[in-house]
């Protein structure tokens, strides 16, 4: 049997000049996943990071995402290639590294995720992404390396320093660049004081990344808590749009409930 290749939404939204909507899922929920897709996301980012979120739930995850035609990205915990290497196998269509700072942390994701001869992926044919077969495995092959993503996240001063050289890296048309403006803010602070939102580097950053996304054809990944923010955050450049995340989405849900219902 061929190889069978899923759609990469993210992708096909891009090229059609619109932004495709997605939502950050930390409760690793194949429901609120399925739902996602049946209500109109286009994708959804699966956060390893900050979660207990492990392998297994985590192929779960992505297979109801293929069911409901919803495209996955995975945020990994580290710059771990056989964490990456995993999540590709179990068909997610891109992955999102924190914490990344230098060119060589990016060619260190290029050599987990592409195979061979752009990087240096381990083969295997009896994997999930491939349906589990060796019948269509080069056809497998090349359409990983040209759909699924590579999206480092600049969330330091050295990244958004190295952001010129870390963008040459990527792939115009495949890879995108996530900003982490939240961890920048705490990095800058100094003892005792506390984080500033306008802190004069954070537009800096944020102006230097929009202006190589421009140049570089990659686009900028950030996530908007409000549809006011959405516009906002697309109006400075965010051409891949991540909205809150579910389980703030349901907090706040049950936050105004019991205000309104207890007063």
């Amino acid at each position: 049997m061929a190889f069978r290749p899923k759609k990469n939404r993210i992708l096909e939204a891009l090229k059609k000049g619109e932004i495709p909507l997605g939502m950050e899922v930390n409760t690793g929920n194949p429901s609120i996943i399925e739902i996602l897709g049946y209500t109109g996301f286009d994708f959804y980012m699966l956060d390893m990071e900050h979660t207990r979120i492990n392998r297994e739930t985590m192929e779960h995850c992505i297979r109801a995402a293929d069911a409901a035609g919803i495209t996955t990205l995975v945020r990994v915990t580290e710059n771990d290639p056989g964490l990456i290497r995993h999540c590709q196998e179990a068909g997610a269509q891109g992955v999102v590294v924190p914490r990344v700072e230098t060119p060589e942390d990016v060619q260190k994701i290029i050599n987990a995720m592409r195979y061979g001869p752009e990087g240096k992926c381990g083969v295997c044919p009896l994997v999930r992404a491939a349906n589990y077969s060796d019948e269509g495995y080069e056809e497998y092959i090349e359409y990983s390396n040209q759909n699924n993503m590579i999206i480092p996240l600049l969330e330091s001063k050295t990244g958004f320093e190295n952001a010129e050289e870390i963008f040459a890296l990527l792939k115009p048309g495949v890879d995108a660049i996530g900003t982490g403006m939240g961890d920048l803010r705490f990095s800058l602070r100094k003892p005792g004081q506390k984080a500033d939102r306008q802190h004069p580097y954070i537009k800096e950053a944020a102006d230097k990344v929009a202006s190589l996304s421009k140049k570089t054809g990659v686009p900028i990944m950030d996530m908007a808590f409000s549809p006011e923010g959405a516009k906002e955050t697309i109006a400075r450049g965010t051409r891949i749009l991540l909205y809150s995340l579910d389980q703030m989405l349901f907090y706040n849900l049950c936050r105004d409930i019991v205000r309104a219902v207890k007063g």
